[in-house]
């Protein structure tokens, strides 16, 4: 069977501190992480049925450049979540900002803006019930 999945990368200058804002505020938790041993330059995370990656963004990749870690809003990372106001919550807590308050849409679900510790712009969505 061909393994077919997409994922996001965010690319940090800081991937401890941002590794741990997701698994507080998104209760994420560790799958993979390279080196296995020391301090990992990539780790990818599970949430819920979806995964995110975290990787060292401040040398050379494969490619020959040098990503920027997240500097604008150059792409919305969407999370479903069971329970929006606590998310919201503990992202405050982590001391995120949070661009826009929870905020019911006319299709239905209630969403809001967080901002992750390296500026990466997250749609955090929680379905009706």
């Amino acid at each position: 069977m061909t393994r077919r999945e997409v994922f996001p990368i965010i690319n940090c200058s800081d991937l401890a501190s941002t590794c741990a804002f997701y698994e507080r505020v998104f209760a994420a938790g560790q799958i993979y992480r390279f080196p296995e041993e020391g301090e990992p330059v990539y780790v990818t995370l599970r949430i819920g049925d979806g995964q995110l990656a975290l990787g060292v963004g401040t040398s050379p990749t494969l490619y020959g450049a040098t990503p920027l870690p997240a500097t604008g809003h150059a792409v919305d990372v969407c999370l479903y979540v069971e329970d929006l106001a606590a998310v919201v919550d503990a992202a405050r807590e982590a001391e995120a900002q949070v661009p826009l308050r929870p905020s019911p849409m006319p299709w239905g679900e209630t969403v809001a803006y967080v901002r992750d510790p390296e500026g990466t712009m997250l749609l955090v969505i929680q379905a009706p019930a």
